[in-house]
């Protein structure tokens, strides 16, 4: 979890399949990291694996998102982003520890630019293609395994 030099740091919990009510009844896909300190575009957003950038840009629910293709075919979806990091495109080629784009708290609203609806976060959701269509796995034990390289803002 990344902490800044004033202690700002991020916090998140098992969320995986909680109760969701935007849009309708549904589950989450994903688990959402929680910024301490609430502001847009204070904490940068990291790939978590190398890839190429699947998609980029607004959706209803989860505002502005990047998803990333991992070689392996596992789809990282990093959504409500403040920004995106400058010059990432679609079909851009993008390795693991690069800046994708700053947490915020956009969503939640059919017109892009919706934010506010919520606090400032990030909901990271990973998929793994399936014969059946593509299967949302818990990041949470992805965020735990990684826990022990944390990143330190200067």
């Amino acid at each position: 979890m990344p902490t800044d030099r004033n202690g700002k740091t991020v916090a998140y919990s098992d969320s995986w399949r909680a109760v969701r009510t935007y849009g309708g009844k549904r589950t989450h896909e994903g688990t959402d990291v929680m910024s301490s300190n609430n502001i847009r575009g204070y904490f940068p957003i990291i790939s978590m694996s190398d890839g190429v950038v699947e998609k980029i840009g607004w959706l209803e629910k989860g505002g502005y998102r990047i998803g990333i293709r991992a070689p392996s075919g596992a789809y990282f979806y990093y959504a409500h982003l403040y920004d995106y990091a400058p010059s990432i495109s679609e079909g851009d080629t993008i390795k693991s520890g690069e800046i994708l784009g700053f947490m915020g708290d956009s969503g939640y609203g059919i017109e892009e630019g919706t934010i506010g609806k919520f606090d400032v976060h990030l909901h990271l959701g990973v998929y793994l293609e399936e014969e059946e269509g593509e299967m949302s796995v818990n990041p949470y034990w992805i965020l735990k395994y990684l826990e022990n390289n944390k990143l330190v803002f200067e």
